[in-house]
């Protein structure tokens, strides 16, 4: 195997595995990727606990607040930094289902990313620290599905071309992918179907918020952008979106109603199976068209 790049190395493991094919097993090195705890402190707290792909760390904690809508711009965040050491509820506390009451444990240099911001108004749900496991999401169904002030307006047409183009695009990026097949990706593109970013995570919640980290960091504005996933259009995916303030979030697989509902409600366009020459819209069809 080529020489990894220095992201690469940081995200990737390599194990010895018996490996078979037509009935016979044979020894190789496979290339595996890494799944480590980050602690994420908000204004002196513990937020959150997220099993992630290491890197990017910086974008993920900043796009997490974003996409749950606990601050809506850049100028909000006063400090962001990545500590040498954080603290995480151990596998034994999880084994033994006391989530209320976790063990704490030192984690690896770097699992930590501290920040200080202006929060908007009602960010206080996040009482309590929750520990989030790879392909799952941080939501509160109960809050999460009140919509209330989250609208997306945009008036950006997006032609069928450029929408087409995305998923190539994205697969393009998805550097962790090809070498491991084990990690979601994230993308966000232009109207003119210039791809800005490319952000890969096994948990795809966190695909999504290290891509909106970057819009957020790089005070892009998200009015022209779209979204292009790996995975499913779930509520949670199409609703970070629209608290982005991103107007079309597409996807290679399929949605879910409430996927549908949040984007028709959010002023979002969904976009599903996006594959080969076809794909279907489901919610705000006028911004695909054009050209």
């Amino acid at each position: 195997m080529a020489e990894l790049e220095d992201k690469e190395q940081q995200a990737l493991s390599t194990f010895s595995i018996a490996r078979y094919q037509q009935g016979k097993s044979f020894p190789v090195d496979d290339v595996v990727a890494r799944e480590e705890p980050l602690e994420i402190r908000l204004n002196g707290r513990s937020l959150v606990y997220l099993m992630r792909l290491p890197g990017d760390d910086i974008l993920l904690a900043a796009g997490f607040c974003l996409s749950e809508g606990l601050i809506g711009e850049r100028k909000q965040i006063e400090l962001i930094q990545q500590c040498v050491q954080g603290e995480f509820a151990g596998m034994a506390s999880s084994i033994a289902g006391d989530r209320a009451n976790p063990v704490p444990g030192v984690a690896d240099p770097g699992n930590l990313v501290e920040i200080k911001a202006k929060l908007l108004e009602g960010a206080d749900r996040f009482v309590v620290a929750r520990v989030v496991r790879t392909g799952c999401g941080g939501a509160d169904l109960d809050r999460e599905v009140d919509l209330s002030g989250v609208k997306v307006e945009s008036d950006v047409i997006f032609s069928t071309e450029v929408v087409q183009s995305a998923p190539d695009a994205l697969l393009a990026g998805q550097e962790i992918f090809k070498a491991s097949g084990g990690t979601h990706g994230a993308g966000l593109f232009d109207r003119h179907g210039r791809m800005l970013v490319v952000k890969e995570d096994v948990g795809r919640h966190n695909a999504v918020d290290k891509a909106l980290g970057f819009l957020l960091m790089s005070q892009e504005s998200p009015t022209d952008k779209g979204l292009i996933l790996s995975g499913r259009l779930s509520y949670e995916m199409v609703l970070k979106a629209a608290r982005a303030g991103v107007p079309l979030v597409c996807s290679v697989s399929a949605p879910t109603a409430l996927g549908i509902e949040v984007g028709v409600r959010t002023g979002v366009t969904t976009v599903g199976f996006l594959r080969g020459a076809g794909f279907n819209v489901y919610s705000h069809p006028a911004r695909v068209g054009g050209s």
